[in-house]
């Protein structure tokens, strides 16, 4: 109730209100006044008449008569009383020049009177030009009255004065009646001025109130009120196109902010969803906005700290304040990753910056890729230059004549064939890689029992462990796996495993081989378990990438370029199968092979897919 009086509508009900009852009271009195003002001047007008015939009449009298004056005006005033008119009430007083009573016809009048401004003003030759109105006390009673006197004159002074005295109950009665009837009209005015004012004033807040009404909706981001309520009132004025503007206004507002949210929901996911981390921050340094990806290079810490504590070698106020369109790069090395972050100041229309947004980006691949590829070029170099020096060294030894014994010459072509077979076998893990990239591997399938292909495997190679004094065994007993492969693919599969675990094990390693069958989930399981080195644990996650080698050093040594297991990663997955790793450092490695037995009918609709993508390219 408070808030509905607090209101405009009542608001300018109480202004309009106020301001005709202000009319009507100043009306009111301006009517009362002028009235009361006429009343007395009418019985002025009718005093100053009186005593002008009772003059007239007395200075007629007075020459013809031989009585005194105060004898002659008792007769005067009788005679005048006689013929009657509105003389009701009236008092007359003969005073001498000076003031002092000569004859009343009602009796004695008070001393004050005689000293009143109407009498001493009649004394001083001035005659009354309104009405004295003031109260006397008669019989303990209090009534008012309105006196006129006047200076009657012979020659140049003054024969006598003339006081004229009458109650003015009846216009103060008048005056009553006027007041009332003025009051009664005022109320009734203004009753009906307040009605007129609530219609009007309700006309005019009705408008407002819905203005409000919609305005508070779309302060809870309610865009979409009917729009009829804005055609209930019917009238044209300045409320109505108010509405009408601010309705068109809210339609607009709805139709941009829809617009707005939906470039906001796409904006949101590409932030939450991009691959690079983005980092928003204010012109304090403080964050604004971060992505997941940025919290997953960073670490959570940075969506807190501020810019100074996530990257304490750089100066925040150099990179704010750059050139517009610089961007900074630099390359971070976080843990076990690294990240290439760009700096770029972002501001307003004015060109003032505002803050600083940073891309991260993981290329940490890219580096291992990069450092994989230098290593590879390093090794491929030594291992081709190796061999090749060799070759040089020995062939220009037999060339200049210095190899004369049959022995030392055929030892000399032994070591430059070996050396040949090492380079060509080096040539052909690149070739045979660059094939698997370029899909131009032609899988040979045949039924092929596993268990029986690791046992032959084991047993040609058997001889290369008994060189190191290793010993090498397949486990018997083993089932028998019979799967559609590519033989030769396999047993280069196995063939790289088998001479990884005779080269990085040590003198009296122990090889061991055997198979096994899934039957739950329908594969078949070749296992190769070594003594050997073990691998480290933060290794084995990277040991089937390619040009990656654990040991550098043992490997060229050895002979590896760290292709080895690369290779036989594309080939298991080419037969739909997969190779995994149990290693324990210090200890030694197991490779599984495991193969799908359905593999045939994979691999048949993969080649089927294959001719049908070629057709359609064709």
């Amino acid at each position: 109730m408070k808030r509905s009086f607090g209101s405009i509508k009542w608001k300018l009900v109480l202004v309009y209100a106020v301001l005709v009852v202000c009319v009507i009271f100043i009306s009111g009195i301006y009517i009362i006044g002028n009235i009361q003002r006429n009343l007395y001047q009418s019985r002025y007008q009718e005093l100053k008449y009186t005593a002008g015939r009772i003059s007239d009449t007395l200075e007629l009298a007075y020459t013809s008569s031989e009585q005194d004056l105060a004898e002659v005006f008792a007769d005067v005033v009788t005679s005048l009383l006689t013929e009657g008119g509105n003389e009701e009430g009236l008092l007359m007083y003969l005073l001498d020049p000076s003031g002092e009573l000569l004859y009343s016809r009602s009796g004695e009048i008070q001393p004050a009177d005689l000293a009143s401004r109407t009498v001493l003003g009649a004394v001083a030759g001035a005659e009354s030009t309104e009405l004295y109105v003031h109260q006397i006390t008669e019989d303990g009673t209090e009534r008012t009255v309105g006196d006129y006197a006047v200076p009657v004159k012979r020659g140049d002074s003054i024969w006598y004065i003339l006081l004229l005295r009458q109650s003015v109950s009846d216009i103060e009665e008048t005056m009553q009646n006027n007041t009332v009837i003025i009051v009664m009209a005022s109320l009734l005015a203004i009753a009906v001025s307040a009605l007129l004012a609530y219609f009007l004033a309700a006309g005019i807040a009705r408008p407002i109130e819905r203005l409000t009404h919609r305005t508070q909706e779309m302060a809870t981001g309610n865009l979409e009120i009917a729009d009829e309520e804005f055609s209930s009132s019917g009238s044209s004025d300045e409320i109505q196109e108010l509405e009408s503007n601010f309705n068109h206004m809210a339609q607009e507002l709805n139709r941009i902010l829809s617009e707005i949210s939906s470039e906001k929901n796409k904006l949101e996911t590409i932030f939450h969803h991009m691959a690079d981390g983005l980092v928003v921050y204010d012109v304090d340094g403080y964050v604004v906005q971060c992505n997941p990806a940025a919290l997953e290079l960073m670490g959570k810490g940075v969506e807190t700290e501020r810019f100074g504590e996530a990257f304490p070698n750089e100066h925040f106020a150099t990179l704010l304040y750059s050139p517009e369109g610089t961007i900074a790069e630099r390359m971070l090395e976080l843990d076990d990753h690294y990240v290439r972050a760009e700096f770029a100041a972002y501001g307003n229309e004015d060109g003032a910056s505002e803050g600083l947004i940073v891309v991260l980006q993981d290329v940490t691949e890219q580096r291992r890729a990069e450092q994989m590829q230098r290593e590879f070029v390093a090794n491929v170099s030594h291992e081709l230059r190796t061999p090749i020096t060799t070759v040089k060294s020995y062939v220009e030894t037999i060339l200049d004549g210095n190899v004369r014994e049959e022995e030392m010459l055929v030892a000399f072509l032994n070591v430059i064939n070996k050396e040949s077979d090492r380079m060509t076998s080096l040539i052909g893990e690149l070739l045979e890689l660059s094939r698997i990239d370029n899909r131009q591997v032609q899988l040979r399938m045949e039924e092929v029992d596993l268990t029986d292909l690791l046992t032959d495997c084991v047993r040609r190679y058997r001889i290369l462990a008994q060189k190191k004094e290793q010993t090498m065994e397949m486990l018997p007993a083993g089932p028998s796996l019979l799967v559609e492969c590519d033989r030769s693919r396999i047993e280069q599969v196995l063939r790289n495993i088998l001479m990884n675990a005779v080269n990085y094990s040590p003198e009296g390693a122990h090889i061991t081989a055997w198979s096994s069958l899934d039957a739950e989930r329908q594969e078949g399981i070749l296992h190769i378990k070594d003594t050997g080195m073990g691998i480290p644990y933060k290794e084995q996650k990277r040991i089937f990438e390619r040009f990656y080698r654990i040991d550098k050093a043992r490997s060229r040594s050895s002979g590896g370029t760290g292709l080895g297991l690369a290779i036989a990663k594309e080939m298991m997955e080419m037969h739909h199968g997969r190779i995994e790793l149990d290693s324990i450092p210090g200890k030694g490695s197991t490779f599984h092979l495991i193969f799908p037995l359905s593999i045939r009918e994979e691999i048949d609709e993969e080649e089927e897919n294959e001719s049908m993508d070629s057709d359609l390219d064709s």
